[in-house]
Formats: structure tokens, C-alpha cells, sequence
């Protein structure tokens, strides 16, 4: 058995307070304002990387991280999604509307925390 008697806290791990507790007895923490990550459509994930796995082919690994302006992707949203509704074929359409959307909110969250330039929102 682990030796809980120790007082000091040298890497204390994050509390919510709340618990649940399993039949087994076990006990963790509260998955309350986590997320369902168990719930993410699979498909559309295993799309939006092969998506990234052909940018970084054409583009450069990980060269979207650098920055794009805000209207890029939003205007490839819309450009992805109207082929779609069309019924154009001639790519993952779908794949390339996640890519983007998930790219734009990345972006979003680096200028809002510093680490991309704020003049990338030009929306």
C-alpha cells in the first residue's frame, strides 16, 4: 500500500470539490465542466487529421500554427460548405470545413492569450 501519511503537498493534484464514486469504491474527481471527449464523432475526427496530414505535406508541419487572418478561414468555411451542399466530390469538402473551423478557434484562442498578433482578427 502507498504511504499517505505525508503532510506535504509537493504536487498537489487539481480538486473540484465534487466526487463520484464507483461501485467498485473507487472515488474521482467530478467530470462536471470537462468535457465528454468519449463523445467526439470519430469519423469526423480521423477526417479533420487526415485533412492536417495533407496541409503539412503541402504546406509545412504545423504551418497553419505561424498565423493566417481570421477571414482566410472563414471564407474557406463557407467556400468548403457551399461545395458541399452542391454536391461537388472532387475532395473532402466536410473535412476541409472542421480543418478550418477548428483552425479559426485555435487561432482565436492564441490572439486572445498573446501568442499570435491580435491584427490576425480582421473580422
Amino acid at each position: 500500500t502507498m504511504d499517505t501519511t505525508n503532510t506535504e503537498k509537493v504536487n498537489e493534484l487539481p480538486d473540484s470539490g465534487e466526487r463520484t464514486e464507483f461501485e467498485t469504491g473507487s472515488v474521482r474527481d467530478s467530470m462536471k465542466g470537462k468535457g465528454f471527449p468519449n463523445q467526439l464523432p470519430i469519423a469526423a475526427l480521423k477526417a479533420a487529421s487526415k485533412r492536417f496530414e495533407d496541409g503539412a505535406y503541402k504546406y509545412g508541419s504545423r504551418n497553419w500554427e505561424k498565423g493566417q487572418f481570421y477571414s482566410r478561414y472563414i471564407d474557406a468555411i463557407y467556400r468548403h460548405l457551399w461545395a458541399y451542399m452542391e454536391g461537388f466530390e472532387d475532395e473532402d469538402h466536410l473535412s476541409a470545413v472542421i480543418w478550418n473551423a477548428m483552425c479559426l478557434y485555435q487561432t482565436d484562442e492564441w490572439v486572445k492569450q498573446g501568442k499570435l498578433p491580435d491584427k490576425l482578427r480582421d473580422i
